[in-house]
């Protein structure tokens, strides 16, 4: 007698073990991991995508493929056991000559998991050095319960060319509904009855109605495009209603797109940089087309830790005891931990390390700042969890929401101030390997690891290890105050600066409230003046005229005059402004400015008139009234701030008492109580301490809040203008706090130019050298195509000449440069951009008989900077003119440009790094343009003089820097 086995058990241990999509998914990449893939891919392409009829899914490897043997040998026969064994290959073919790899699967039904995806498969597969083999299959025919294995064809065809795919494919849906002729068993019994009919027809109808769409031909050419090209894809043609869902936004779908992301994310150890690198994307491609698993934002990397205030790491020894370092806030520490359990060679679970960050859940207990803290807490919120990685590669399902298996949530739902750690805010992971924890093994489900004596000893030295460290250092009354000290601290200095940011906030308010007001406000003030001066224009052309009869608008038009500095707006000196606000406050003042220039010589006229008309003595009371209004608004001025200097000192007095009287009572409080509860020597003793450790913190807190205002008022001085000394240092720090965020982008600039020079001089010898074979080859078919792609790469390498001295500046000497050559450089070098604009290089002949010394590549690209700007912000000008000039008189060099005007506040700001007005524009052109030249004794000033900007757009002065001698 031998078994036999029903074809639904198959299905049983494929789709049936399966918990999940996401698990389905990661059991068809851990066989594309295991075959040498780099990269996974999975893509959803919507109905109505390019024209599509219905939804597709496609699962990609790059991986080594199958041959047709591979496939009967191999993929085809369940429970292989090549994996289970856990023998590394030796780098060959068989690995495409990479670093042998720690295979992730090992019970060999793996490849089952594709039924969960939906119904029917095509599956296509191509080993290097064979042609490509073409599987289709509709896995609902083993749901069967009276069909026998050996009654089951699997039709397998091999495609010559990608082109022969379409009429393949319809010659292997002809063959698999073969198995559909047989009617009866041997028994004579039918096969198909009952409910199962149903099951029959929908196999049937389906298979029959599976077309090959063109995007989806398309996305298969890609793929097997190339000679050389291997790997495996599996096309799923009705795709299961989950994953088409993955599309929607709708609120309902919302946790079930996480809950994928985060299972799929991570697929290897993101946290080791020694650990595999493996591309996985799941694409979804419908009215746009977007990769899900970044649609989130990133995953952690190993440089989060970085940005951890509580870092663990270090190592479980598999008898219970821990070693390792704790990082709290900016102090390392030693720690070492031992369970006291029982300990027995059969609960030896092997070294396991753990590397963890730890991010706090308010900004006001972190020493991040406020960009650092919200990027780490974006990925905290999406990503956060514990993470279980065997030789690399991600154990499910530990890092989901529901996998606090060391049960962080339950402890902290019972008492969160004793047990500190939260699941959702960690980030790192526990690091197994099949070689020192064999006894900790996945379950046949694929959900997580077997719940034996090794498991549950693991478990219960990691969570004890856990409630130890926070009793230790972070539960409200710890053993020792580390944490929670320096947490004080980072809360005081917190809250100090929100204050402060609250007060300037303010300030930012009243601020831009008053460049709202301030024009309505010089619109009534100068129609109120320009009424009045009329008035008195009127009185004076009358022949006689008295003081009396003027002697009021004269008045009026006094304070009007004083009235014109409450026109200003009082720039805060605590913060910097915007730039836009900055940009409206000259825009008034300008008009301010014109409405002064106007109206001052019409205003002097009168004056001299009413001197004409009135006698000497009305002139001396007019002088003497005009004289006591000066002092009369000064007095005004100087007691309005008196009076609120008087309230706020005697507002902070009166806080000072209430607070100091609240800490004396907190002190004296009990007082009698206890002293008259004393009966024992004893007890003076222990009460002798408790009464300082009270007075000991109630002045700590008044060192806190009291005198340093104190400290503070007493430092204050009239020689120091404290608002503007405070606005500079923090104009400096916030300005500093850019540049440092900045840098981490330019950082890698220097390092890109390098490789990319370096990758383009390999890439231009391997193309030189070909070309050189092409030329020589008489089985060249086009000559003419030959010739065209030669002038194109000549092209290419004039401009590659062109940029690569700019590389090389370090190694450059100084030497004569002629303005003549530099011109005739810039037209080379932006020929396409000239052309393309309609731009009119000019140059003058003062600028060709020029000449400077200095490095060329230096000056080059200070030439290049300036006209690439100009010919940005020249796009939109109806006549695009760029002029190079040399003034001799001055030795001077002008590059001026028909394009925006730079505003005049921001003509020495343009040279600060990083300040850019260009949308995602670095700002560091015109920095480095200055500091270059500096290096070589010129400068470099933009000017809106009409001497030299005479086109009325940017214009730029490159002069020799003035000796102080």
């Amino acid at each position: 007698m031998q078994f036999r086995t029903k074809a639904r058990a198959v299905d049983l241990l494929g789709k049936g073990q399966i918990a999940d999509l996401p698990t389905a998914i990661t059991e068809l990449w851990k066989n594309g991991y295991d075959a040498y893939a780099d990269n996974l891919k999975a893509e959803l392409y919507k109905e109505g995508y390019n024209g599509l009829t219905k939804s597709y899914f496609i699962l990609s490897d790059d991986g080594k493929g199958m041959s047709s043997t591979d496939i009967l040998d191999k993929w085809l026969v369940l429970g292989t056991d090549s994996k289970s064994r856990a023998e590394l290959e030796l780098e060959s073919e068989d690995t495409l000559w990479k670093k042998p790899r720690i295979k992730a699967g090992e019970k060999g039904i793996g490849r089952l998991s594709v039924a969960y995806l939906g119904n029917p498969m095509l599956m296509l597969t191509k080993k290097l050095g064979y042609p490509i083999q073409a599987v289709f299959f509709d896995w609902r025919l083993l749901e069967n319960y009276n069909l026998f294995l050996d009654d089951i064809v699997i039709p397998i065809k091999t495609v010559d060319n990608i082109e022969s795919l379409v009429n393949v494919f319809g010659e292997l849906k002809t063959m698999f509904l073969k198995n559909f002729d047989k009617e009866k068993d041997l028994d004579d019994k039918p096969i198909w009855e009952g409910k199962q009919i149903d099951l029959k027809f929908e196999i049937t109808s389906e298979t029959e109605s599976a077309v090959l769409e063109q995007p989806i031909v398309k996305n298969i050419h890609d793929f097997f495009s190339s000679n050389d090209s291997h790997g495996t894809l599996f096309l799923v043609f009705n795709p299961l209603n989950q994953i088409i869902e993955l599309s929607q936004n709708d609120k309902d779908e919302l946790d079930d797109k996480k809950f994928v992301i985060t299972s799929l994310t991570a697929f290897t150890n993101p946290f080791k940089d020694d650990a595999i690198k493996i591309s996985t994307v799941f694409n979804i491609h419908s009215d746009e087309s977007y990769d899900l698993l970044t649609s989130q934002g990133q995953f952690f990397d190993k440089t989060d830790f970085n940005l951890a205030d509580v870092y663990i790491k270090g190592e479980f020894d598999g008898e219970g005891s821990f070693n390792g370092k704790i990082r709290i806030y900016n102090e390392e520490i030693e720690y070492t931990y031992t369970n006291p359990r029982k300990k027995d060679k059969r609960t030896f679970y092997g070294r396991v390390p753990i590397e963890l960050g730890y991010s706090q859940g308010e900004i006001r207990s972190s020493l991040l700042t406020e960009s650092q803290f919200d990027y780490l807490r974006k990925k905290v919120n999406e990503y956060g969890a514990l993470y279980v990685f065997r030789d690399d590669f991600r154990v499910l399902p530990y890092g989901r929401e529901n996998a606090d298996f060391l049960k962080f949530e339950y402890r902290r739902s019972k008492r969160a101030g004793t047990y500190y750690f939260s699941y959702r805010r960690m980030y790192g992971y526990i690091d197994l390997t099949r070689e020192r924890n064999p006894n900790l093994k996945d379950k046949s489900s694929r959900e997580g690891l077997i719940n034996n004596s090794q498991y549950r000893a693991f478990e219960a030295d990691a969570s004890n290890f856990f409630v130890a460290l926070a009793l230790d250092y972070f539960q409200t009354d710890p053993k020792f105050s580390l944490f929670r000290d320096k947490q004080k601290e980072i809360n005081a200095q917190t809250e100090a600066i929100n204050a402060d940011k609250a007060r300037e906030k303010a300030e930012k308010i009243a601020f831009t409230k008053s460049l709202n007001t301030y024009p309505i406000k010089l619109d009534e003030h100068q129609k109120k003046y320009e009424d009045l001066l009329n008035q008195l224009d009127d009185k004076l052309n009358s022949i006689h005229i008295t003081y009396s009869e003027v002697e009021n608008i004269l008045d009026e038009l006094q304070k009007m005059d004083l009235g014109l500095k409450d026109l200003i707006p009082i720039v805060p000196k605590r913060y910097k402004p915007t730039d836009t606000q900055l940009e409206r406050l000259y825009k008034f003042e300008d008009r301010l400015n014109n409405y002064i220039s106007s109206v001052s010589p019409r205003r002097e006229e009168l004056n001299k008139k009413a001197q004409e008309k009135l006698e000497i003595r009305d002139l001396q009371i007019d002088f003497s009234k005009r004289y006591n209004s000066y002092i009369s608004s000064l007095e005004k001025s100087l007691n309005e701030h008196k009076q609120e200097l008087n309230e706020k000192l005697n507002q902070i007095a009166k806080d000072y008492s209430e607070r100091a009287r609240r800490l004396i009572d907190s002190l004296k409080e009990n007082k009698d109580s206890i002293v008259n509860s004393i009966i024992s020597k004893d007890q003076i003793n222990h009460f002798s301490d408790l009464i300082e450790k009270q007075y000991t913190e109630v002045s700590e807190m008044a060192e806190k809040t009291l005198f340093p205002l104190t400290e503070h008022i007493k430092r204050l001085s009239f020689d120091i203008d404290e608002e503007q000394v405070q606005g500079a240092y923090k104009a400096q720090y916030d300005q500093m706090k850019y540049q440092w965020e900045q840098t981490r982008d330019t950082a890698q600039l220097g390092i890109a130019v390098e490789i990319i020079d370096h990758e383009f001089n390999q890439l231009y010898a391997k193309i030189n050298n070909q070309l050189g074979t092409l030329a020589g080859n008489s089985n060249v078919n086009s000559i003419r195509e030959f010739e065209y792609l030669q002038k194109n790469f000549k092209q290419l390498e004039d401009k590659y000449a062109l940029l690569s001295p700019l590389y090389r500046i370090s190694g450059a000497l100084s030497k004569e440069v002629s303005c003549k050559k530099i011109y005739e450089y810039l037209q080379e070098f932006f020929e396409n951009q000239i052309a393309e604009y309609d731009i009119k290089f000019e140059v003058t002949k003062e600028f060709e008989q020029h000449s400077l010394t200095i490095k060329e590549p230096v000056i080059h690209t200070v030439f290049i900077n300036l006209i690439n700007n100009a010919i940005y912000w020249m796009r939109n000008k109806e006549e695009r003119i760029i002029k190079l000039d040399y003034f001799p008189e001055t030795d001077e060099i002008i590059i001026a440009n028909s394009g925006e005007k730079i505003p005049d506040y921001r003509l020495d700001k343009i040279f600060e790094l990083f300040y850019s007005q260009r949308p995602n524009g670095r700002g560091i052109g015109l920095y480095l343009s200055k500091q270059s030249l500096n290096d070589a004794g010129l400068d470099i000033n933009a000017s809106n003089d009409v001497e030299y900007n005479n086109l009325n757009g940017a214009c730029f002065i490159i002069k020799k820097i003035e000796s102080d001698v």
